[in-house]
């Protein structure tokens, strides 16, 4: 049984790894936001209530204060959130359920052990590496250079993997070291090389990585529509350790 505590913990980690520019901490509750890019760093964080006035007041001012943004106000919602019937609260209100997704984890010793199926280069993060996770992005402009401002501020180790085939960028992928962690983000096969084992590779070569510089244990997030991608988590070894989904209102 996973406790509240270790969740939060993990969440708060996983903010670490994707720190957006602005941070306000309100009530207990951690605001987010970076140009409206990205839901991870656009959101509430709420995991901790230290509030003596009533919980639909500190909603409003979050509403206000992304609305001065001209960012949809959001929250990511966990097991860890707090105060209880939070979820509730934010629905009577309007806010929709979005982008259901499974936070799964692994020892880094059970996946480093695989033996990847492909060749993996890695890179430091560099603007050309960052050239190389962005390739074929289908993101717009914008959206592609707050990603790469976000990833330049991640505090933590940090590596981009690169599968190539017949001379051609197959897979990319970011690992990040924070503490006795490694996340994995931004795992991406390209289209036309799918199911040949790439993905699978980065992660094992991130991991091995990883485990050089201290990681412990491999946690990765994969939204709960995407049947692939946790087909192959778990032929890898990873287990859901908690679900989270944001809350937004349009």
């Amino acid at each position: 049984m996973v406790s509240e505590r270790e969740i939060a913990e993990l969440e708060l980690l996983a903010s670490r790894c994707w720190p957006p520019r602005e941070i306000v901490n309100f009530k207990g509750w951690i605001i987010h936001w970076n140009d409206g890019v990205t839901w991870r760093a656009n959101s509430v964080l709420p995991n901790n209530w230290d509030s003596k006035i009533g919980v639909e007041d500190v909603i409003d001012y979050v509403i206000d204060l992304y609305r001065e943004k001209n960012t949809a106000p959001a929250f990511k919602i966990s097991p860890a959130s707090q105060p209880k019937g939070l979820d509730e609260l934010l629905e009577e209100k309007g806010f929709e359920q979005r982008m259901v997704t499974h936070v799964q984890t692994a020892a880094i010793e059970e996946i480093s052990c695989l033996s990847p199926r492909l060749p993996v280069d890695l890179f430091k993060v560099t603007d050309e590496s960052l050239d190389t996770l962005m390739y074929r992005s289908e993101r717009e402009r914008k959206a592609i250079e707050v990603r790469r401002e976000i990833i330049h501020h991640i505090v933590g180790d940090k590596n981009i993997a690169r599968v190539m085939m017949h001379g051609n960028i197959a897979g990319v992928g970011l690992g990040v070291v924070e503490g006795d962690w490694l996340g994995l983000f931004s795992i991406r096969t390209l289209p036309d090389y799918q199911r040949r084992g790439v993905a699978w590779s980065m992660n094992c070569a991130l991991a091995l990585w990883g485990e050089d510089h201290g990681a412990k244990q491999a946690f990765l997030q994969i939204e709960a529509e995407n049947k692939p991608a946790l087909e192959l988590y778990e032929s890898m070894g990873f287990k859901t350790m908690y679900t989270y989904w944001y809350r937004i209102l349009r």
